[in-house]
């Protein structure tokens, strides 16, 4: 399975709704067997590209380095 990973302006069109965003990348995103792990998470932390890299770290299997404590509440990797 191939994994895929938004860069920002690709996760803002997507969820914006942005008619720059091809039809090739929204398919992508929207196939109901890629980013599993996001749409798992718990809604702990609304901002969107904080969940981005929570779901990131956790399928890639990364550390994050942050002073969030709502990121900290995640099954994920953290220092501070």
């Amino acid at each position: 399975m191939t994994h895929y990973l938004l860069d920002t302006h690709t996760a803002m069109w997507f969820f914006n709704g942005n008619d720059k965003l091809s039809q090739t990348a929204k398919s992508a995103i929207l196939n109901l067997s890629n980013l599993t792990v996001l749409k798992g998470l718990p809604l702990i932390h609304r901002d969107p590209f904080d969940r981005l890299l929570v779901a990131t770290a956790i399928a890639e299997q990364m550390t994050i380095i942050t002073a969030d404590e709502n990121i900290a509440k995640y099954p994920v990797s953290h220092i501070w």
